[in-house]
Protein backbone atom coordinates (compact mmCIF):
# COMPACT_ATOMS: atom_id res chain seq x y z
CA UNK A 1 0.00 0.00 0.00
CA UNK A 2 2.64 2.53 1.30
CA UNK A 3 5.12 4.10 -1.14
CA UNK A 4 8.63 5.11 0.12
CA UNK A 5 10.10 9.28 -0.47
CA UNK A 6 13.33 9.85 1.22
CA UNK A 7 13.87 13.56 1.87
CA UNK A 8 16.93 15.01 4.13
CA UNK A 9 15.68 17.66 6.44
CA UNK A 10 18.37 19.68 7.95
CA UNK A 11 19.01 17.74 10.91
CA UNK A 12 18.18 13.76 10.18
CA UNK A 13 17.23 11.78 6.99
CA UNK A 14 13.56 10.89 7.26
CA UNK A 15 11.37 8.34 5.31
CA UNK A 16 8.12 9.65 4.24
CA UNK A 17 4.92 7.57 3.62
CA UNK A 18 2.31 8.46 1.53
CA UNK A 19 -1.38 6.57 1.53
CA UNK A 20 -2.71 5.16 -2.07
CA UNK A 21 -5.06 7.58 -1.81
CA UNK A 22 -3.03 10.59 -1.73
CA UNK A 23 -1.64 9.11 -4.73
CA UNK A 24 -4.78 8.66 -6.64
CA UNK A 25 -5.02 12.39 -5.07
CA UNK A 26 -1.97 12.88 -7.37
CA UNK A 27 -3.84 11.37 -10.84
CA UNK A 28 -6.60 14.11 -10.76
CA UNK A 29 -4.91 17.08 -9.74
CA UNK A 30 -1.23 16.44 -12.10
CA UNK A 31 -3.45 14.01 -14.87
CA UNK A 32 -0.49 11.81 -14.99
CA UNK A 33 -1.25 7.81 -14.87
CA UNK A 34 1.45 5.03 -14.47
CA UNK A 35 3.45 3.74 -11.06
CA UNK A 36 6.25 5.77 -12.70
CA UNK A 37 4.84 9.37 -13.28
CA UNK A 38 2.76 8.71 -10.19
CA UNK A 39 5.71 8.36 -8.39
CA UNK A 40 7.29 11.48 -9.54
CA UNK A 41 4.52 13.63 -9.60
CA UNK A 42 4.20 12.59 -5.71
CA UNK A 43 7.99 13.48 -5.25
CA UNK A 44 7.78 16.60 -6.88
CA UNK A 45 4.65 17.87 -4.76
CA UNK A 46 6.32 16.50 -1.64
CA UNK A 47 9.50 18.53 -2.33
CA UNK A 48 7.19 21.70 -2.54
CA UNK A 49 5.18 20.80 0.41
CA UNK A 50 8.67 20.43 2.30
CA UNK A 51 9.81 23.63 0.93
CA UNK A 52 6.80 25.22 1.94
CA UNK A 53 6.59 23.75 5.67
CA UNK A 54 10.00 24.77 6.01
CA UNK A 55 9.05 28.60 5.41
CA UNK A 56 6.22 28.05 8.21
CA UNK A 57 8.17 26.19 10.49
CA UNK A 58 10.45 29.31 10.14
CA UNK A 59 7.56 32.14 10.77
CA UNK A 60 6.19 30.44 13.29
CA UNK A 61 9.32 29.87 15.37
CA UNK A 62 9.88 33.45 14.64
CA UNK A 63 5.98 34.76 15.93
CA UNK A 64 6.38 32.62 18.84
CA UNK A 65 10.04 34.60 19.60
CA UNK A 66 8.44 37.64 18.97
CA UNK A 67 5.59 37.16 21.46
CA UNK A 68 7.92 35.96 24.23
CA UNK A 69 9.80 38.93 23.29
CA UNK A 70 6.38 41.18 23.45
CA UNK A 71 5.53 39.39 26.70
CA UNK A 72 9.02 40.11 28.39
CA UNK A 73 8.95 43.64 26.97
CA UNK A 74 5.89 44.68 28.59
CA UNK A 75 7.32 42.63 31.99
CA UNK A 76 10.34 45.08 31.43
CA UNK A 77 8.33 48.35 30.61
CA UNK A 78 6.25 48.06 33.56
CA UNK A 79 9.37 47.59 36.07
CA UNK A 80 10.79 50.83 33.94
CA UNK A 81 7.75 52.53 34.78
CA UNK A 82 8.06 52.46 38.37
CA UNK A 83 11.62 52.81 38.46
CA UNK A 84 11.70 56.09 36.94
CA UNK A 85 9.49 57.14 39.10
CA UNK A 86 11.53 55.47 42.32
CA UNK A 87 14.75 56.29 40.37
CA UNK A 88 13.87 60.34 40.16
CA UNK A 89 13.15 60.14 43.92
CA UNK A 90 15.90 58.42 44.85
CA UNK A 91 18.11 60.99 43.80
CA UNK A 92 16.13 63.45 45.76
CA UNK A 93 16.51 61.47 48.55
CA UNK A 94 20.06 61.67 48.36
CA UNK A 95 20.40 65.31 48.69
CA UNK A 96 21.10 65.03 52.25
CA UNK A 97 24.21 62.69 51.78
CA UNK A 98 25.41 66.21 49.56
CA UNK A 99 25.16 68.68 52.10
CA UNK A 100 28.02 67.35 54.01
CA UNK A 101 30.28 66.82 50.91
CA UNK A 102 30.03 70.49 49.55
CA UNK A 103 33.82 71.33 50.31
CA UNK A 104 34.73 68.02 47.84
CA UNK A 105 32.78 69.84 45.15
CA UNK A 106 34.15 73.19 45.16
CA UNK A 107 37.35 74.17 43.74
CA UNK A 108 38.80 77.23 43.70
CA UNK A 109 39.27 77.65 40.26
CA UNK A 110 37.32 80.99 39.14
CA UNK A 111 36.11 81.71 42.33
CA UNK A 112 38.25 84.03 44.33
CA UNK A 113 39.94 82.65 47.80
CA UNK A 114 38.18 85.29 50.21
CA UNK A 115 34.61 84.25 48.51
CA UNK A 116 35.35 80.26 48.39
CA UNK A 117 33.61 80.06 52.09
CA UNK A 118 30.84 81.87 51.17
CA UNK A 119 30.11 80.19 48.06
CA UNK A 120 30.00 76.53 50.21
CA UNK A 121 28.21 78.36 52.88
CA UNK A 122 25.24 79.50 50.23
CA UNK A 123 25.79 76.40 48.14
CA UNK A 124 24.57 74.24 51.76
CA UNK A 125 21.56 77.16 52.54
CA UNK A 126 20.35 76.49 48.88
CA UNK A 127 20.20 72.66 49.27
CA UNK A 128 18.75 72.99 52.66
CA UNK A 129 15.55 74.64 51.17
CA UNK A 130 12.68 74.04 49.61
CA UNK A 131 11.41 75.49 46.71
CA UNK A 132 7.79 75.95 45.28
CA UNK A 133 6.74 75.73 41.29
CA UNK A 134 5.87 79.95 41.92
CA UNK A 135 9.35 80.92 42.55
CA UNK A 136 10.25 80.01 39.25
CA UNK A 137 11.10 83.23 37.47
CA UNK A 138 13.48 83.88 40.17
CA UNK A 139 15.49 80.18 40.13
CA UNK A 140 15.30 80.83 36.02
CA UNK A 141 16.39 84.04 36.22
CA UNK A 142 19.39 83.00 39.03
CA UNK A 143 20.68 80.76 36.39
CA UNK A 144 20.78 82.81 33.79
CA UNK A 145 22.81 84.70 35.70
CA UNK A 146 26.83 85.95 35.71
CA UNK A 147 27.33 85.52 39.18
CA UNK A 148 28.25 82.58 40.39
CA UNK A 149 26.39 82.37 43.81
CA UNK A 150 22.92 83.23 41.52
CA UNK A 151 23.70 80.38 39.10
CA UNK A 152 24.47 77.75 42.01
CA UNK A 153 20.40 78.99 43.59
CA UNK A 154 18.95 78.66 40.12
CA UNK A 155 21.01 75.34 39.24
CA UNK A 156 19.70 73.79 42.91
CA UNK A 157 16.39 75.10 42.82
CA UNK A 158 15.27 74.16 39.58
CA UNK A 159 16.51 70.73 40.47
CA UNK A 160 14.56 70.46 43.60
CA UNK A 161 11.26 71.51 42.09
CA UNK A 162 12.10 68.87 38.92
CA UNK A 163 12.47 66.08 41.62
CA UNK A 164 8.31 66.80 42.88
CA UNK A 165 6.36 63.37 42.46
CA UNK A 166 3.37 65.42 41.32
CA UNK A 167 3.57 66.70 37.73
CA UNK A 168 7.37 68.11 37.64
CA UNK A 169 7.51 70.93 35.71
CA UNK A 170 9.68 69.80 33.06
CA UNK A 171 7.98 71.10 29.64
CA UNK A 172 8.27 74.77 31.55
CA UNK A 173 11.86 74.44 31.93
CA UNK A 174 11.83 73.45 28.55
CA UNK A 175 9.10 75.94 26.92
CA UNK A 176 11.95 78.35 28.80
CA UNK A 177 15.11 77.06 26.74
CA UNK A 178 17.23 76.81 29.82
CA UNK A 179 18.24 73.29 28.85
CA UNK A 180 21.26 74.77 26.75
CA UNK A 181 22.39 76.66 30.13
CA UNK A 182 22.09 73.78 31.99
CA UNK A 183 23.96 72.00 29.23
CA UNK A 184 26.77 74.73 29.42
CA UNK A 185 27.18 74.28 32.97
CA UNK A 186 27.83 70.32 32.72
CA UNK A 187 30.98 71.68 30.87
CA UNK A 188 32.31 73.49 34.01
CA UNK A 189 34.84 71.23 35.25
CA UNK A 190 36.01 73.99 37.47
CA UNK A 191 32.61 73.86 39.24
CA UNK A 192 32.10 70.32 39.75
CA UNK A 193 28.79 71.10 42.17
CA UNK A 194 27.76 72.96 39.46
CA UNK A 195 27.92 70.07 36.72
CA UNK A 196 26.51 67.81 39.41
CA UNK A 197 23.11 69.92 39.69
CA UNK A 198 23.05 70.79 36.23
CA UNK A 199 23.49 67.01 35.25
CA UNK A 200 20.76 66.14 38.07
CA UNK A 201 18.33 68.73 36.52
CA UNK A 202 18.63 67.00 33.11
CA UNK A 203 18.44 63.84 34.47
CA UNK A 204 14.96 64.24 35.89
CA UNK A 205 14.06 65.55 32.42
CA UNK A 206 15.49 62.97 30.44
CA UNK A 207 12.70 60.72 32.84
CA UNK A 208 9.54 62.44 30.93
CA UNK A 209 8.53 61.92 27.81
CA UNK A 210 10.88 60.76 24.85
CA UNK A 211 9.63 64.04 23.20
CA UNK A 212 11.28 65.81 26.16
CA UNK A 213 14.45 63.58 26.45
CA UNK A 214 14.64 64.67 22.93
CA UNK A 215 15.16 67.94 22.94
CA UNK A 216 18.50 67.29 25.39
CA UNK A 217 19.50 65.13 22.55
CA UNK A 218 19.16 67.53 20.11
CA UNK A 219 21.46 70.40 22.09
CA UNK A 220 24.36 67.89 22.19
CA UNK A 221 23.37 66.27 25.72
CA UNK A 222 24.36 62.64 25.42
CA UNK A 223 28.46 63.44 24.64
CA UNK A 224 28.63 65.92 27.76
CA UNK A 225 27.03 62.85 29.49
CA UNK A 226 29.33 60.43 28.23
CA UNK A 227 32.28 62.92 29.44
CA UNK A 228 30.65 63.19 33.12
CA UNK A 229 31.67 59.48 33.22
CA UNK A 230 35.02 60.28 33.54
CA UNK A 231 34.42 62.89 36.26
CA UNK A 232 37.20 62.42 39.04
CA UNK A 233 34.56 62.97 41.91
CA UNK A 234 32.72 59.73 42.28
CA UNK A 235 28.86 62.30 42.80
CA UNK A 236 29.26 63.74 39.63
CA UNK A 237 30.15 60.43 37.44
CA UNK A 238 27.68 58.31 39.33
CA UNK A 239 24.64 61.38 38.27
CA UNK A 240 26.29 60.53 34.80
CA UNK A 241 24.95 56.75 34.76
CA UNK A 242 21.49 57.89 36.04
CA UNK A 243 21.19 60.30 33.01
CA UNK A 244 22.65 57.71 31.35
CA UNK A 245 20.60 54.67 32.62
CA UNK A 246 17.34 56.97 31.96
CA UNK A 247 18.11 58.13 27.93
CA UNK A 248 19.17 54.31 26.83
CA UNK A 249 16.06 53.54 28.42
CA UNK A 250 14.07 55.45 26.11
CA UNK A 251 14.32 53.57 22.87
CA UNK A 252 17.22 52.08 20.91
CA UNK A 253 18.01 54.72 19.02
CA UNK A 254 19.49 56.73 22.06
CA UNK A 255 21.12 53.43 23.05
CA UNK A 256 22.94 53.58 19.96
CA UNK A 257 23.77 56.94 20.26
CA UNK A 258 25.60 56.41 23.75
CA UNK A 259 27.30 53.56 22.77
CA UNK A 260 28.49 55.08 19.31
CA UNK A 261 30.18 57.95 21.57
CA UNK A 262 31.71 55.33 23.52
CA UNK A 263 29.34 55.89 26.82
CA UNK A 264 30.29 52.09 27.59
CA UNK A 265 34.01 51.85 28.52
CA UNK A 266 33.55 54.71 31.55
CA UNK A 267 30.85 52.48 32.70
CA UNK A 268 32.31 49.20 33.48
CA UNK A 269 35.39 51.01 34.65
CA UNK A 270 33.05 52.31 37.38
CA UNK A 271 31.07 49.59 37.93
CA UNK A 272 34.42 46.74 38.43
CA UNK A 273 36.19 49.50 40.59
CA UNK A 274 33.26 50.26 42.63
CA UNK A 275 33.45 50.25 46.53
CA UNK A 276 29.80 51.22 47.24
CA UNK A 277 26.83 49.20 46.41
CA UNK A 278 24.54 51.49 45.16
CA UNK A 279 27.18 52.60 42.37
CA UNK A 280 27.29 49.03 41.56
CA UNK A 281 23.31 49.03 41.82
CA UNK A 282 23.06 52.06 39.39
CA UNK A 283 25.78 51.11 37.25
CA UNK A 284 24.37 47.94 36.52
CA UNK A 285 21.30 49.30 36.02
CA UNK A 286 22.54 51.59 33.06
CA UNK A 287 24.00 48.76 31.60
CA UNK A 288 21.18 46.49 31.54
CA UNK A 289 19.96 49.45 29.17
CA UNK A 290 22.47 49.62 27.10
CA UNK A 291 21.80 46.16 26.49
CA UNK A 292 18.30 45.80 25.60
CA UNK A 293 15.68 46.60 23.25
CA UNK A 294 14.76 45.68 19.56
CA UNK A 295 16.49 45.89 17.67
CA UNK A 296 18.97 44.28 19.62
CA UNK A 297 22.76 46.56 19.64
CA UNK A 298 25.64 46.12 17.76
CA UNK A 299 26.94 42.80 19.48
CA UNK A 300 30.59 44.19 18.48
CA UNK A 301 29.78 47.25 20.68
CA UNK A 302 28.33 45.44 24.10
CA UNK A 303 30.54 42.51 24.15
CA UNK A 304 32.64 44.16 26.86
CA UNK A 305 29.89 44.26 28.97
CA UNK A 306 29.72 40.55 29.44
CA UNK A 307 32.17 39.91 31.62
CA UNK A 308 31.62 42.64 34.55
CA UNK A 309 27.65 41.60 34.27
CA UNK A 310 29.08 37.47 34.89
CA UNK A 311 31.53 39.19 37.78
CA UNK A 312 27.86 41.25 39.39
CA UNK A 313 25.97 38.23 38.90
CA UNK A 314 28.09 35.73 40.76
CA UNK A 315 28.95 38.20 43.54
CA UNK A 316 26.08 40.24 43.99
CA UNK A 317 23.13 39.43 46.36
CA UNK A 318 21.25 42.75 46.13
CA UNK A 319 17.87 41.98 44.33
CA UNK A 320 17.98 44.96 41.83
CA UNK A 321 21.63 44.07 40.71
CA UNK A 322 20.87 40.15 40.26
CA UNK A 323 17.15 41.23 38.28
CA UNK A 324 19.07 43.71 36.14
CA UNK A 325 22.34 41.94 35.29
CA UNK A 326 20.62 38.88 34.66
CA UNK A 327 18.36 40.43 32.04
CA UNK A 328 21.09 42.27 30.75
CA UNK A 329 22.80 39.28 29.76
CA UNK A 330 19.54 37.36 28.72
CA UNK A 331 19.80 40.19 25.70
CA UNK A 332 23.26 39.28 25.45
CA UNK A 333 22.80 35.88 24.84
CA UNK A 334 20.24 35.94 22.14
CA UNK A 335 22.30 35.11 19.40
CA UNK A 336 24.41 32.44 17.85
CA UNK A 337 27.02 30.53 19.54
CA UNK A 338 29.36 33.17 19.38
CA UNK A 339 27.54 35.18 21.97
CA UNK A 340 26.57 32.49 23.69
CA UNK A 341 29.80 31.15 24.23
CA UNK A 342 31.15 34.86 25.59
CA UNK A 343 28.67 34.61 28.42
CA UNK A 344 29.76 30.73 29.21
CA UNK A 345 33.35 31.89 29.43
CA UNK A 346 32.51 34.49 32.23
CA UNK A 347 31.35 31.34 34.20
CA UNK A 348 28.31 32.72 35.04
CA UNK A 349 26.05 29.49 34.06
CA UNK A 350 26.69 27.76 37.80
CA UNK A 351 25.12 31.50 39.48
CA UNK A 352 22.16 31.49 36.73
CA UNK A 353 21.09 28.13 38.42
CA UNK A 354 22.15 29.28 41.45
CA UNK A 355 19.73 31.85 40.97
CA UNK A 356 16.43 29.84 40.35
CA UNK A 357 16.02 29.28 43.43
CA UNK A 358 15.76 32.63 43.99
CA UNK A 359 11.87 33.30 44.58
CA UNK A 360 11.10 36.78 43.15
CA UNK A 361 10.05 36.57 39.64
CA UNK A 362 12.39 39.58 38.06
CA UNK A 363 15.34 36.98 38.89
CA UNK A 364 13.69 33.93 38.07
CA UNK A 365 12.62 34.81 34.79
CA UNK A 366 15.37 36.25 33.14
CA UNK A 367 18.12 33.55 34.91
CA UNK A 368 16.03 31.06 33.07
CA UNK A 369 15.69 33.20 29.23
CA UNK A 370 19.32 33.15 29.59
CA UNK A 371 19.82 29.42 30.13
CA UNK A 372 17.13 29.06 27.94
CA UNK A 373 19.39 30.97 25.22
CA UNK A 374 22.12 29.04 26.01
CA UNK A 375 20.59 25.54 25.18
CA UNK A 376 19.86 26.83 22.13
CA UNK A 377 24.09 26.58 20.83
CA UNK A 378 25.96 23.93 20.31
CA UNK A 379 26.46 20.40 21.94
CA UNK A 380 28.72 21.54 24.26
CA UNK A 381 27.36 24.72 25.42
CA UNK A 382 23.93 22.86 25.96
CA UNK A 383 26.32 20.68 27.82
CA UNK A 384 27.55 23.22 30.02
CA UNK A 385 23.98 23.85 31.16
CA UNK A 386 22.95 20.65 32.07
CA UNK A 387 26.51 19.92 33.68
CA UNK A 388 25.88 22.70 36.16
CA UNK A 389 22.53 21.30 37.27
CA UNK A 390 20.05 22.88 35.84
CA UNK A 391 17.35 19.77 34.76
CA UNK A 392 16.17 19.39 38.57
CA UNK A 393 15.70 23.25 39.19
CA UNK A 394 13.55 23.04 35.42
CA UNK A 395 11.53 20.58 37.02
CA UNK A 396 11.10 22.23 40.32
CA UNK A 397 9.49 25.00 38.50
CA UNK A 398 7.47 22.72 35.24
CA UNK A 399 4.44 23.82 38.04
CA UNK A 400 5.16 27.22 38.97
CA UNK A 401 2.06 29.19 39.94
CA UNK A 402 2.94 31.94 37.00
CA UNK A 403 2.56 30.90 33.82
CA UNK A 404 5.39 32.73 32.17
CA UNK A 405 7.69 30.60 34.49
CA UNK A 406 6.17 27.40 32.95
CA UNK A 407 6.70 28.74 29.31
CA UNK A 408 9.98 29.34 29.71
CA UNK A 409 10.74 25.99 31.40
CA UNK A 410 9.13 24.54 28.51
CA UNK A 411 11.35 26.20 26.14
CA UNK A 412 14.66 25.27 27.80
CA UNK A 413 13.36 21.72 28.00
CA UNK A 414 12.42 21.97 24.01
CA UNK A 415 15.51 23.18 23.14
CA UNK A 416 17.25 19.63 25.43
CA UNK A 417 15.01 17.47 24.00
CA UNK A 418 16.10 18.46 20.61
CA UNK A 419 19.75 18.04 21.07
CA UNK A 420 21.97 14.86 21.19
CA UNK A 421 20.15 11.36 22.31
CA UNK A 422 22.98 11.72 25.53
CA UNK A 423 21.02 14.95 26.36
CA UNK A 424 18.01 13.65 25.42
CA UNK A 425 18.16 10.58 27.71
CA UNK A 426 18.84 13.02 30.72
CA UNK A 427 15.20 13.65 30.59
CA UNK A 428 12.79 10.38 28.78
CA UNK A 429 14.93 8.66 31.07
CA UNK A 430 13.86 10.08 34.54
CA UNK A 431 10.35 8.94 34.92
CA UNK A 432 9.32 11.51 37.41
CA UNK A 433 10.60 14.00 34.44
CA UNK A 434 8.45 12.82 31.56
CA UNK A 435 5.30 11.92 33.62
CA UNK A 436 5.95 15.62 35.03
CA UNK A 437 5.48 16.71 30.90
CA UNK A 438 2.69 14.28 30.29
CA UNK A 439 0.82 15.99 33.02
CA UNK A 440 1.44 19.32 31.90
CA UNK A 441 0.54 18.20 28.71
CA UNK A 442 -2.85 17.10 29.64
CA UNK A 443 -3.72 19.61 32.29
CA UNK A 444 -2.19 22.84 31.68
CA UNK A 445 -3.79 25.69 29.62
CA UNK A 446 -3.55 25.89 26.26
CA UNK A 447 -0.34 28.03 25.52
CA UNK A 448 1.46 25.58 28.02
CA UNK A 449 -0.01 22.42 26.28
CA UNK A 450 1.35 23.04 23.29
CA UNK A 451 4.74 24.52 24.87
CA UNK A 452 5.03 21.01 26.79
CA UNK A 453 3.46 18.95 23.30
CA UNK A 454 6.83 20.64 21.48
CA UNK A 455 9.21 19.27 24.24
CA UNK A 456 7.86 15.75 23.58
CA UNK A 457 7.40 16.02 20.16
CA UNK A 458 11.25 17.37 19.60
CA UNK A 459 12.25 14.01 21.31
CA UNK A 460 11.54 12.45 18.24
CA UNK A 461 14.06 14.38 16.00
CA UNK A 462 17.01 13.41 17.49
CA UNK A 463 16.34 10.23 19.52
CA UNK A 464 17.45 6.39 18.82
CA UNK A 465 15.37 4.13 17.98
CA UNK A 466 15.53 2.64 21.69
CA UNK A 467 14.45 6.11 22.61
CA UNK A 468 11.67 6.17 20.33
CA UNK A 469 10.48 2.80 21.54
CA UNK A 470 10.50 4.56 25.67
CA UNK A 471 8.65 7.22 24.81
CA UNK A 472 5.93 4.85 22.65
CA UNK A 473 5.86 2.51 25.44
CA UNK A 474 5.21 5.55 27.95
CA UNK A 475 1.92 6.65 26.06
CA UNK A 476 3.41 9.33 23.36
CA UNK A 477 1.17 7.64 20.85
CA UNK A 478 -1.93 7.84 23.06
CA UNK A 479 -1.25 11.07 23.97
CA UNK A 480 -0.82 12.75 20.21
CA UNK A 481 -3.92 11.01 19.34
CA UNK A 482 -5.59 12.58 22.05
CA UNK A 483 -4.62 16.09 20.83
CA UNK A 484 -4.86 15.86 17.14
CA UNK A 485 -8.60 16.69 17.52
CA UNK A 486 -6.97 19.90 19.18
CA UNK A 487 -8.15 23.58 18.06
CA UNK A 488 -4.64 24.68 17.77
CA UNK A 489 -3.73 24.44 14.26
CA UNK A 490 0.14 24.68 15.85
CA UNK A 491 -0.34 21.64 18.47
CA UNK A 492 -1.60 19.35 15.73
CA UNK A 493 0.95 20.37 13.35
CA UNK A 494 4.00 19.39 15.87
CA UNK A 495 1.92 16.36 16.42
CA UNK A 496 1.98 15.53 12.79
CA UNK A 497 5.42 15.91 12.48
CA UNK A 498 6.47 13.89 15.44
CA UNK A 499 4.43 11.27 14.35
CA UNK A 500 5.90 11.08 11.15
CA UNK A 501 9.40 10.33 12.59
CA UNK A 502 7.65 7.93 14.90
CA UNK A 503 6.41 6.01 11.69
CA UNK A 504 9.94 6.49 10.06
CA UNK A 505 11.61 4.36 13.06
CA UNK A 506 9.16 1.99 13.06
CA UNK A 507 9.82 1.18 9.61
CA UNK A 508 13.12 1.02 9.79
CA UNK A 509 13.70 -0.67 13.27
CA UNK A 510 10.57 -2.02 14.37
CA UNK A 511 8.95 -4.32 12.01
CA UNK A 512 6.79 -7.56 13.07
CA UNK A 513 6.02 -10.04 11.09
CA UNK A 514 6.44 -7.52 8.02
CA UNK A 515 4.33 -4.67 9.79
CA UNK A 516 5.09 -1.19 11.13
CA UNK A 517 4.69 -1.83 15.06
CA UNK A 518 4.40 1.52 15.30
CA UNK A 519 1.80 2.14 12.69
CA UNK A 520 -0.43 -0.77 13.71
CA UNK A 521 -0.58 0.53 17.25
CA UNK A 522 -2.00 3.79 15.63
CA UNK A 523 -4.22 1.63 13.71
CA UNK A 524 -5.59 0.01 16.52
CA UNK A 525 -5.84 3.30 18.04
CA UNK A 526 -7.70 4.88 15.51
CA UNK A 527 -5.43 7.77 14.89
CA UNK A 528 -4.72 6.85 11.44
CA UNK A 529 -8.51 7.11 10.47
CA UNK A 530 -8.02 11.25 12.55
CA UNK A 531 -5.16 11.68 10.12
CA UNK A 532 -6.92 10.84 7.22
CA UNK A 533 -9.83 12.84 8.15
CA UNK A 534 -7.07 15.73 8.81
CA UNK A 535 -6.59 15.85 5.35
CA UNK A 536 -9.96 17.96 5.11
CA UNK A 537 -8.57 20.23 7.48
CA UNK A 538 -9.44 24.03 6.83
CA UNK A 539 -5.62 24.76 7.89
CA UNK A 540 -3.11 24.23 4.58
CA UNK A 541 0.22 23.10 7.16
CA UNK A 542 -2.19 20.56 8.88
CA UNK A 543 -3.59 19.36 5.34
CA UNK A 544 -0.20 19.23 3.95
CA UNK A 545 1.38 17.31 6.77
CA UNK A 546 -1.23 14.90 7.38
CA UNK A 547 -0.42 13.76 3.29
CA UNK A 548 2.89 12.56 3.87
CA UNK A 549 2.62 11.25 7.20
CA UNK A 550 0.49 7.56 6.43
Amino acid sequence: IYQYIFFFSSRRRHTRFLPVSWARRCVQETGVHGESQIKSAQIQKQKKIIMDLGADKKEEKDLIKKKRDEHLVELRTKRREQDIIGKRFNIQSNATNLEGQTADLIESKGVDSSHLNQLKIHIDECLKKTYTINEFEQLALAINSDNIFQQHLGVIGLRKILSIEDGPPIQIVIDSNLIPRFLEFMKREDQPHLQLESAWALTNIASGTTQQTQTIIDKGGIPLFVNLLYSRFPEVAEQAIWAIGNIAGDGAQYRDMILKYGGLDPLLKIVDSAQKQTTIKHGTWALSNLCRGRPLPDFRLVVKAIPTLGRVLINSEDPEVLTDASWALSYLSDGDEARIQSVIDTGVVSALVRHLDNPLLSILIPCLRTLGNILTGSESQTNTVLEAGALPKFFQHINHERRAVRREVCWSLSNVTAGTPEQLQQIIGNQEYFQKLITLCKTDCTEIKREAIWVICNSTNQGKPEQILILCQNGILELFNEFLDADDVKTVAVILEALFNIISCGNDHYQENGENAFLAHLEKINCTQKIEKLQHHKSEEVYNLSLIHI
